[in-house]
């Protein structure tokens, strides 16, 4: 009886084995490596680890592919073609404005909660600026673009369009879902959709133009005698800054920051602990910056709403003009997991505490403050990543179009910026018609006056 049974479950077992799908040595190393990439990051994953992990030699792994950029742009396939098939098929089946923005975020927040492992490997690609993962939201916003032409104003760039609606729900997917691990989308969906309509501004009459700012050069420090210690940790903190920015933290070593600053490697220890401490204290002096550079920008605005304008541009000048640092930010996030989370939350939580309080004076429009301070967050960082991050120039800046654009937008949304444009061409209309009756009146009197009637 033992043996029967025993020989009637190796046979079910060796039937069940035998209808499971048999991997690949590709599909396995494939798989290996998405682990491997979440659990350590794709900078310190290595080609030997992924090879040991599937149970096969390094040479046999480079049969199968030439490098670990191949296998990640293979895994990242994966997630692109879910993406943004899914986002199609969504929008398409969607009919009216707020209808397809409703598709568009509720897809994606879906999409991420559903991939988390796919999407936060996707998220650290982005800062290098891989052409991959410029093509994959080219073609994000080639299906907005395709969904929604028939429903704004011509006047409108639907590329600049795409891309704010992309920077509206970036860090609301990855507070939401990769950091809090929260999967319940329609509350967000409701206010991204409500923020995406019409804007910020409560009352609808906000100006559209660009708020002058103070200056457009960096803040000017204290004047502070520094002495020859000071001189040198603040030396090491930008030559750290400069080479995290250009090779990247994994790249970077002590020795080439050391001699970049002039001084012995060992005398980097005398100050810093390890790498690891230099970019902490790099991301806090960045964070100390912006916060610096934004109060000074909207001092003295009393309007919540040209606040935020101000803001939006006075993150754009400093990206432009702390091109490296912003790089050294966006990869602490995954050198040090606490260390990113950080330095969004210091901007975030005091961000929402602020806009709490104008929501409840009518300043700007009710709503989660919270997924406002994120939406609002994400458009300036999408403007970064675009045209200054991802762009090959050493002096990039955000293209002026854009930043207007996204400013009408973050005050009137796509509904207030369309009910705008066709009362501004109504407007115009009654203009001309009334100029048109004035000539009339004027030509019929001329004609009078010549017959002598």
């Amino acid at each position: 009886m033992i043996v029967e049974h025993r020989t009637q479950t190796r046979v079910a077992r060796d039937r069940k084995a035998s209808v499971l799908p048999t991997l690949s040595t590709s599909e396995r190393i494939l798989g290996s490596a998405l682990r491997l990439f979440f659990t350590h990051g794709y900078s310190q994953t290595s080609v030997v680890m992924i090879a040991r992990d599937v149970g096969i030699s390094n040479s046999a792994f480079y049969q199968h592919f030439r490098s670990k950029e191949e296998v990640l742009f293979a895994v990242l396939e994966t997630f692109s073609e879910d993406f943004t098939g899914a986002l199609s098929v969504g929008m398409e089946r969607a009919v009216g404005l707020e209808a397809k923005l409703r598709a568009f975020y509720s897809t994606i927040l879906e999409v991420v909660g559903r991939d988390t492992h796919l999407y936060r490997v996707f998220t650290e690609t982005e800062f290098n600026g891989y052409a991959f993962v410029r093509d994959f939201y080219s073609r994000v916003v080639a299906i907005v673009r395709d969904q929604l032409q028939e429903l704004v104003p011509a006047e409108f760039d639907l590329d600049d369009i795409g891309y704010y609606l992309l920077g509206s729900v970036y860090l609301v997917a990855v507070k939401k879902t990769l950091w809090e691990n929260l999967f319940t989308v329609d509350g967000f969906c409701a206010q991204l959709v409500d923020f995406a309509l019409y804007g910020i501004d409560a009352r609808g009459d906000a100006p559209e133009d660009l708020v002058p700012l103070p200056e457009a050069t960096p803040l000017r420090e204290p004047e502070v005698r520094l002495s020859k210690g000071e001189r040198t940790q603040k030396n090491l903190l930008t030559a750290a800054e400069h080479i995290f920015g250009e090779q990247g933290y994994w790249n970077a070593d002590i020795y080439s920051i050391a001699r970049a600053a002039g001084v012995a490697p060992g005398t980097t220890y005398l100050y810093f602990d390890s790498k690891l401490e230099l970019l902490s204290r790099l991301v806090v002096g960045v964070n100390e910056g912006l916060r610096r550079h934004t109060a000074q920008a909207v001092r003295g605005l009393t309007d919540r709403r040209i606040v935020e304008v101000a803001a939006l541009e006075s993150f754009c000048n400093y990206i432009r003009e702390h091109r490296d640092s912003y790089r050294v930010v966006r990869e602490a996030e995954f050198v040090d997991k606490d260390l990113g989370r950080w330095y969004y939350t210091r901007l975030s939580d005091p961000y929402t505490v602020v806009l709490e309080r104008a929501m409840v004076a009518g300043e700007i429009r009710p709503g989660n403050p919270e997924i406002t301070a994120l939406a609002l967050m994400g458009v300036g960082h999408w403007l970064g990543l675009r045209w200054v991050l991802w762009s090959d120039h050493p002096d990039a800046e955000v293209a002026p179009a854009a930043l207007t654009s996204s400013v009408r937008l973050v005050l009137h949304g796509l509904e207030g910026a369309t009910r705008r444009v066709a009362s501004k061409a109504d407007n115009e209309h009654q203009k001309g018609v009334k100029a048109t009756g004035r000539s009339r009146r004027e030509n019929t009197a001329h004609r009078k006056a010549a017959s002598g009637g």
